[in-house]
């Protein structure tokens, strides 16, 4: 039997790159990693881990660590995303909230308890084991509000489908723990059907 004490890691962990290979992860919220070119932000949970830039600057000495997004299951099918689209104009002018989450090897859509109105939608509750939420913009562009900064706390995939019945468009962006933001491109996560863009190239 061993003598060694199990240690719950801190909530945040702070580190020095002096080598571009990092240590295991180490905490559990999120890492901040100061590197040769910045301060990156690093998360991890169940199906996902990303490296975020946090502050872009150039510190002598130091390893370069390059932002980096690694989701650990299959891309959402194009099948799901148009019924997305499909829920979403069905609702209008009223918007949406949907929920995707990985769940006995297949990706699961879902309409969680929620408030609507023509500007906002506002969940109920939320899960752990949600991994991407998207809300529709209806008419408007796809770009995400005060107020989804706001609401958008957890460490997550969040979307917005803008413009949704001229040219549908779609915006992705991590969330870690309010720390920051990052906008990736949509076909990291989504394969994209034809008649949907992607924001963010």
């Amino acid at each position: 039997m061993s003598n060694q004490t199990m240690t719950t890691p801190p909530l945040a962990n702070y580190l020095i790159a002096q080598d571009p290979t990092l240590p295991p992860f180490n905490a559990l919220m999120y890492e901040f990693i100061m590197a040769g070119n910045g301060v990156m932000l690093r998360s991890v949970r169940e199906g996902l881990n990303v490296i975020a830039p946090f502050k872009a600057c150039t510190i002598p000495g130091l390893a370069f660590v390059p932002p980096q997004f690694h989701l650990q299951y299959p891309k959402v099918p194009q099948t799901l995303l148009q019924e997305i689209l499909r829920l979403s104009q069905n609702v209008a002018p009223q918007e949406i909230l949907f929920h995707l989450s990985w769940q006995d090897s297949h990706w699961q859509l879902t309409v969680p308890l929620q408030t609507r109105d023509f500007l906002s939608v506002t969940r109920w509750e939320s899960s752990s084991n949600i991994l991407i939420e998207i809300h529709s913009h209806h008419v408007m562009e796809a770009s995400f509000s005060q107020i989804d900064n706001e609401e958008e706390s957890g460490f997550k995939i969040y979307g917005v489908l803008g413009t949704i019945f001229t040219q549908p468009t779609l915006r992705l962006r991590i969330g870690v723990y309010h720390q920051l933001f990052w906008e990736i491109p949509s076909h990291w996560v989504f394969n994209l059907p034809p008649q949907i863009s992607d924001a963010v190239f």
